[in-house]
């Protein structure tokens, strides 16, 4: 079997509601050369049940977490360049043919990632992304301080493997992403977005979801703050409110 270019690894834990609306749009994708690799932490809805209409390959493995689950789905995946995704996301229909392309063209990029634009959002929330994401790209060229998200996180599979992986910790994406741009070069694609699902805004509201967001930012732009009594106290309350939450 000719190895695909990309494998799409998704963790999901019940995401009936979503996981459809993101595999349709995979399926309709103008670039077909890839996989899907789901890696499900023992949904108890009928997420497994549509997963197998799109032939991906699935993995259930009850009570894995988000990023290990990513690492699994790495570890068990056949592409050239691993894709990670979230659940709640979904893809425009050229964004895996303009990715392929930009990494054809610059062989010497070993993981990109793409902006969120929140789809159903209220307007702050939508306000705040597009600043952070503006601000953000700024921050990394000039400071070589890189920091991503697996909202849309592609990676060459071998320099996933060389950086070691996920840490099992909150902002795991951002630390790991951070790390590789240290050893290799990495992109932010400004001219690639992926739509993100605004529900977490929503059922945080506009107080809860910006202390969330207060903590990323201490976190992405205020280097001597990250390991700080301040950056502590928000990551607590932001992985606290998400594990209750969702």
């Amino acid at each position: 079997m000719q190895t695909p270019y990309f494998s799409i690894i998704i963790p999901t834990l019940n995401e009936e509601p979503r996981i459809g609306r993101l595999l349709r749009s995979i399926q309709r994708q103008s670039f077909k050369d890839f996989e899907i690799v789901i890696v499900d932490g023992g949904s108890r809805d009928k997420t497994i049940k549509i997963a197998k209409q799109y032939s991906a390959k699935i993995f259930v493995i009850k009570g894995l977490k988000e990023f290990p689950s990513r690492n699994f789905g790495a570890q068990n995946s056949s592409g050239k360049v691993l894709l990670f995704l979230s659940a709640d996301v979904f893809l425009p229909k050229d964004i895996l043919e303009d990715l392929a392309q930009f990494l054809n063209k610059n062989n010497n990029i070993s993981g990109v990632c793409a902006m969120g634009l929140p789809f159903d959002a209220p307007l702050w929330m939508k306000i705040e992304y597009m600043a952070f994401w503006r601000v953000l790209r700024i921050w990394s060229a000039f400071t070589r301080d890189f920091h991503g998200s697996t909202n849309f996180m592609a990676v060459k599979k071998e320099d996933f493997h060389e950086i070691g992986g996920f840490l099992d910790e909150f902002c795991a994406d951002t630390i790991f992403f951070n790390e590789l741009g240290r050893r290799k070069k990495v992109k932010m694609l400004p001219r690639i977005a992926v739509f993100v699902s605004g529900r977490r805004a929503k059922k945080m509201g506009f107080l809860n979801f910006s202390k969330h967001f207060l903590w990323v930012i201490v976190f992405d732009y205020i280097p001597f703050l990250r390991k700080s009594s301040v950056a502590r106290l928000l990551q607590d309350y932001s992985a606290g409110y998400r594990m209750k939450h969702g």
